[in-house]
């Protein structure tokens, strides 16, 4: 997991990077300490979720939020869920009413 939080740090440093932007423009535009963004950046995991989520909307990087955890992109929970499903259809014990 501390891997991943890193890769995601990494990222958000290039991002900022690329858009030219001290640490401290990027932590006064996300409205957070400069060491909040600093840990943000390290992949720190004791960082809270909103900094991350503040980091990524200063940048103009919302719209990645909307993929993060998106069940449509989730094979294995789809897979998972598709195995839990019935396999047969139960037939009404009720007979259908021809009346139109």
């Amino acid at each position: 997991m501390k891997d991943g939080a890193q890769r995601i740090g990494e990222r958000l440093s290039t991002a900022r990077k690329r858009r030219r932007l001290t640490l401290r423009e990027l932590a006064s535009r996300a409205g957070v300490s400069y060491d909040t963004a600093r840990a943000v950046e390290a992949g720190n995991l004791q960082t809270g979720l909103g900094a991350y989520l503040a980091v990524l909307w200063a940048m103009g990087l919302e719209s990645e939020i909307q993929a993060f955890a998106d069940p449509e992109r989730d094979d294995e929970g789809k897979q998972l869920e598709r195995m839990r499903l019935p396999q047969r259809v139960r037939q009404n014990k009720e007979p259908l009413d021809n009346d139109f």
